[in-house]
């Protein structure tokens, strides 16, 4: 189903010191035409008050387009969510056309439980042999509790969706309309642990196409909870790891030197980066190459498939210095996205330029014209406000996480 393909940055120069360097892990479909899972996606939307009017309209129009693009094989849960949960569609299908009806009776009103929410989805997505279980929150505000008060204390709500996550369900976050009206921080953090993605509509009528464009990714998952160890040799040690194609995931170990991916597709690779420090050659030893990295692929119903990175040690400056510039773009585009996601997490002004500018090298260095010019402009702002515009962050942040689905 899948082989794999390993890309240093570059060669390792011959020194006295310790080296960093990025392997680029690549899991190539070996037949892209193969057959995809049946998909159950969830959606839990945001109902509360502050939807009446065009968000709501268009989350209505958002959630009938999902349904019609439904496959024979694939069923559909939805609910609302405000002040309680209430459960309108359960498991079904695109032939059901009772269900347009009902999506049309949405009403908005009351607080925004966002935790009602995640315990609905939790049920709503059972787990079932051969499918891919998909849940999306859709919100517009912060999360409060029963009295409407938003909630200062968000970790019982992040355990949540870890609860989610061990049960084998990807979480996805949109975040609808103005940012300055929602925590981009709070949403980015459940997508992540959730291992899905973030989306930001910020327009209410594109709504419909990111989530038909997210259905569409859902359909095409061919495999499941992958394992893929990495048994450090020779020295080298494991200093972080992120997947940067199809889509940026912020990646951490479910267990010693072992990452769990999920929802991997079979119509383009998935590269993972994985960030080593090698040691330096014993004096007077000549060049030659070194394994650093033993790699192992596990799933269920696959047999296991097994890869060493060897890299290139060089006496060579001029060697040293032939990098993959395909891997240097993927590592530049791993710092943007750290930086992005810092800026979400960050209050204070003096780290938040520096994020600025360590983003606008990255993005220069790597080509991404329209992401430099973004961050040149959000410097600009705070030097002379002293803060960022919600908007323009969390844009840049979408931005930024897109850069591998653009190859």
């Amino acid at each position: 189903m899948f082989n794999l393909q390993l890309d240093w940055d570059r060669p390792n120069q011959l020194s006295s010191q310790t080296a960093n360097h990025i392997l680029r892990i690549r899991l190539n479909p070996t037949n892209p035409g193969s057959r995809t899972l049946p998909l159950h996606l969830a959606i839990a939307l945001d109902t509360s008050q502050s939807m009446k009017g065009e968000k709501l309209t268009s989350a209505k129009q958002a959630c009938q387009e999902i349904f019609k693009h439904l496959r024979d094989q694939d069923k559909l849960s939805l609910a609302s969510y405000s002040h309680r949960v209430n459960g309108l569609l359960n498991q079904v299908q695109g032939s059901d056309r009772q269900a347009q009806t009902t999506i049309n009776q949405l009403q908005a009103e009351g607080v925004t439980r966002t935790d009602l929410a995640l315990n609905w989805l939790k049920k709503a997505l059972p787990k079932e042999a051969g499918m891919i279980r998909v849940g999306i929150l859709v919100t517009d505000g912060h999360a409060t509790n029963s009295g409407g008060t938003l909630l200062e204390d968000l970790n019982p709500l992040l355990t949540q969706t870890t609860e989610l996550t061990d049960a084998g369900i990807i979480l996805c976050t949109v975040g609808l309309g103005n940012a300055a009206n929602f925590n981009t921080e709070f949403l980015v953090n459940l997508s992540d642990r959730g291992r899905g993605a973030f989306i930001y509509a910020d327009r209410p009528e594109d709504l419909s196409q990111q989530l038909q464009e997210r259905l569409i990714a859902c359909q095409s998952i061919a495999t499941d909870e992958l394992q893929l160890q990495l048994q450090p040799l020779n020295g080298a040690t494991l200093q972080g790891f992120c997947q940067f194609r199809p889509e940026y995931l912020p990646l951490e170990e479910t267990a010693p030197n072992q990452l769990t991916l999920s929802g991997i597709r079979a119509n383009q690779p998935t590269d993972i980066l994985v960030n080593l420090n090698v040691p330096a050659q014993g004096f007077g030893e000549a060049p030659t190459r070194k394994p650093f990295l033993n790699i192992e692929l596990t799933a269920p119903n696959l047999a296991p498939i097994q890869a060493q990175a060897s890299l290139q040690y060089t006496n060579s400056y001029r060697e040293a210095q032939q990098v993959n510039s395909e891997v240097n773009s993927d590592r530049l585009g791993w710092i943007m996205n750290q930086c992005s996601t810092d800026l979400t997490r960050t209050s204070d002004p003096h780290r938040t330029g520096e994020l600025l500018v360590d983003l606008q090298v990255a993005a220069t260095k790597s080509g991404q014209t329209a992401i430099a010019q973004q961050a040149a402009q959000q410097l600009a702002d705070l030097q002379k406000s002293g803060k960022l515009d919600a908007h323009q962050l969390t844009n840049l942040l979408q931005e930024t996480r897109k850069q591998g689905s653009q190859v």
